[in-house]
């Protein structure tokens, strides 16, 4: 869905995001930690802003354990532009709009 932020789990993080058409942001996360809560109104923000050139995909790691496992993830919040299947930027930790912007432009 084109300027929405969509959640993803185990089961359709491929799909959604490894295989996604064009740059996806993938942000893992959980809901229990307000840093991430706190990134919510940015990525909603951000997926208006970038609509049709950016997905923006949430992944909460207590329900998508396998995922969260593959993928590496160690701490919350973690964002990763995916593009064709591989991470292309990565950045830990709290983040405002112009952290999330800054991570993103190079790959839309």
């Amino acid at each position: 869905m084109a300027g929405t932020v969509i959640d993803v789990t185990d089961a359709d993080f491929e799909t959604k995001v490894l295989k996604g058409a064009g740059p996806v942001l993938a942000v893992f996360r959980a809901e229990w930690s307000s840093p991430c809560r706190a990134l919510d109104p940015v990525l909603a923000d951000v997926a208006k802003e970038y609509s049709g050139r950016l997905a923006i995909a949430r992944l909460d790691i207590d329900t998508s354990p396998e995922t969260t496992q593959k993928q590496g993830i160690t701490q919350i919040p973690t964002l990763h532009v995916f593009k064709g299947g591989k991470v292309v930027g990565t950045w830990i930790g709290p983040a405002d709009k112009n952290r999330v912007v800054a991570l993103v432009k190079p790959h839309v």
